[in-house]
């Protein structure tokens, strides 16, 4: 059976997809896990749908950015813009898509990603292409406890009197 390059490149990409997070390992209710596996196979299914609109050398970029983590500096990963994917009742853009996909697996929302200065789409206000490089994006986290409360009272206290 005779494989094309781009099936063993969609191949080692899915391969090279970041292990689930804690959520899943804990897992161990039956129902859960057969929701988790659905979900799996629906996100494969919307990955591979995904991998095979890019061409070969953009499969290779992409593959060469996932392997090396983001050690190697790879170029950018520029799509059409409306190219969103579905995943169940969720829309996804393809750059979320592919975070969600090779680095963060728990990524829920577009707006805890940002785009690094390194790439080219940085700076665009509404580019026709971006960049799906998913390591040309940073995670956004919230803090885990809010910031110390202000002082309520002036600090007029702390001056020294004339007195």
């Amino acid at each position: 059976m005779l494989r094309t390059k781009r099936s063993v490149l969609v191949r080692r990409l899915w391969r090279s997809r970041a292990p689930g997070g804690k959520e899943e390992e804990e897992e161990v209710v039956v129902a859960a896990a057969a929701a988790a596996a659905g979900a799996e196979v629906e996100l494969k299914a919307l990955t591979y749908a995904a991998l095979k609109r890019l061409k070969e050398r953009q499969l290779e970029g992409l593959l060469n950015a996932v392997e090396s983590r983001g050690g190697a500096r790879t170029p950018c990963l520029l799509l059409p813009a409306k190219a969103d994917s579905r995943l169940g009742q969720h829309w996804y853009p393809l750059p979320m898509l592919l975070c969600k996909v090779f680095r963060w697996p728990d990524l829920r929302h577009c707006s805890e990603v940002k785009r690094l200065c390194c790439c080219e789409s940085y700076s665009k206000a509404h580019p026709e292409l971006v960049c799906c490089n998913p390591h040309h994006l940073s995670r956004l986290y919230e803090l885990e406890s809010p910031p110390p409360p202000y002082s309520r009272y002036p600090m007029d206290f702390l001056k020294p009197s004339g007195e």
